[in-house]
């Protein structure tokens, strides 16, 4: 019995072991599943990620794709629309004399001139404005112009330039409506509004030069027309009278300017701050013939031009402006000469008040002249100075009239100041006197009281 008892516990000792090792074993081998499964893991999300990336990339391109296709075919839709509208649809018509600063100036600079060589180099005759701004704000003195022109020239402007219409016309026939009657192959041709004003580059800075295309427009008349309205409108805030306007400028003016101011359409109201806007453009000149700087093209251009302007100019009197502006091939005082004597010599020179004023302008390699009248009358066509209309100054007053005033005045404050200082040295002279007097009276009194007391 002893026997047995003894190898039964050894048995139990065994078989825990075996449990032991058992259960060990099992743990362990669930700590390498549990590893494994989770490296398993990780490395599918791995090739998970990896194949979306794959697909996300296929789809953007799907995508860039697709927008491409949409974009093609809005273009395509839009160019048929273009197409039918130009057949049977009349289009919107876009004003080509709106002036849209944004698109024209960029960074301080006027994108669309013309070329200098536009004022010579052309069998067109060139007539319009030559406009004077302070140095380096051309952009913006182009900016306060343009608006203002085309605010005055549809008061102004005759009414077929300023009221035609883009309409499609058959070279055949005419118009669309005679199109449809007869039948032709000739396909219809556009006739489009043409600008009022382009834009020329003088080749000098601080100048500019604005054409006028219009053949029916003269720019004398069009900036008398300017000048007029803005000096009556001045005068009219402030309450005072404008005869003097009518009777001493308007009725020396020629018969075409007194037609454009019967002729305008008083119905067009111009605002104020197309006016306020003008702080840099300071002389407009109206231009009537451009040519070469060269006295071979010069001198029979300049005869033609006196012709035309001195036909009825007896009794009047004329006077010579000529500048000069990067160009020493010309002399100045010869030029002066040469034109003196084409003008007829009953006519007499006036530089103080004159009639007419010829002006002859060098620059560069163009000259610019016209024939202006009443132009000392008119603030020498100086927009700055007849906005701000200074009242004080009559425009018929030239230089020398006023340096005589100014002297008058101070002659005049001069005697003033004289006779005050007269006056002040006699009250100086009279004061020791009066106290001496005093002085003796106060003795006297003291000897009186004296001799009473005794």
């Amino acid at each position: 019995m002893s026997t047995t008892e003894n190898q039964n516990p050894t048995t139990e000792n065994n078989q825990l072991k075996t449990d032991n090792n058992n259960n060990i074993n099992d743990e362990t081998s669930k700590k390498r599943s549990l590893e494994e499964t989770e490296i398993n893991n990780e490395n599918e999300n791995k090739n998970k990620h990896f194949v979306n990336k794959k697909l996300r990339k296929e789809q953007k391109k799907q995508e860039r794709k697709e927008q491409k296709k949409q974009k093609t075919s809005n273009t395509e839709e839009n160019k048929r629309e273009n197409v039918e509208k130009k057949e049977g649809v009349e289009e919107e018509v876009t004003d080509p004399n709106d002036y849209d600063e944004k698109k024209a100036i960029y960074k301080g600079k006027f994108k669309s001139w013309k070329k200098h060589s536009r004022l010579f180099a052309t069998d067109e005759v060139v007539k319009g404005l030559l406009v004077c701004c302070d140095s380096t704000r051309e952009a913006h003195s182009i900016g306060e112009m343009l608006p203002l022109l085309n605010s005055f020239a549809d008061k102004y402007f005759p009414k077929e330039e300023g009221e035609m219409k883009i309409e499609k016309v058959n070279s055949y026939y005419g118009t669309n409506e005679q199109k449809q009657e007869g039948t032709t192959d000739v396909e219809p041709t556009e006739i489009k509004k043409r600008k009022r004003f382009e834009l020329i580059n003088s080749g000098c800075g601080g100048i500019y030069f604005i054409s006028i295309p219009i053949e029916n427009v003269d720019p004398i008349d069009f900036m008398n027309c300017i000048f007029v309205d803005i000096y009556k409108r001045q005068m009219a805030k402030k309450n005072l009278s404008t005869d003097f306007i009518d009777n001493d400028i308007i009725k020396k003016f020629p018969e075409s300017t007194k037609k454009m101011l019967e002729n305008a359409n008083q119905s067009i109201f111009i605002p104020d701050k197309v006016l306020n806007r003008v702080v840099f453009t300071s002389k407009v000149l109206p231009i009537l013939r451009t040519f070469r700087a060269s006295e071979v093209d010069m001198y029979p251009i300049m005869r033609e031009v006196i012709k035309e302007n001195f036909k009825n100019a007896q009794g009047k009197t004329f006077a010579i402006e000529l500048r000069t502006r990067n160009n020493s091939s010309l002399d100045k005082n010869k030029v002066i000469k040469d034109v003196a004597e084409m003008v007829d010599p009953s006519i007499k020179v006036d530089l103080s008040n004159p009639d007419l004023v010829i002006v002859i302008e060098i620059i560069k390699s163009s000259v610019v002249t016209s024939v202006i009248p009443q132009y000392k009358k008119l603030f020498k066509l100086n927009l700055r100075e007849v906005i701000k209309c200074e009242l004080d100054r009559k425009p018929t007053q030239s230089k020398q009239q006023l340096k005589e005033e100014k002297k008058q005045q101070l002659i005049k404050k001069q005697e003033q100041y004289l006779k005050e200082k007269e006056e002040k040295e006699k009250e100086k002279e009279k004061e020791p006197q009066q106290q001496k007097q005093e002085e003796g009276n106060l003795k006297t009194d003291k000897n009186t009281e004296v001799e009473i007391n005794k």
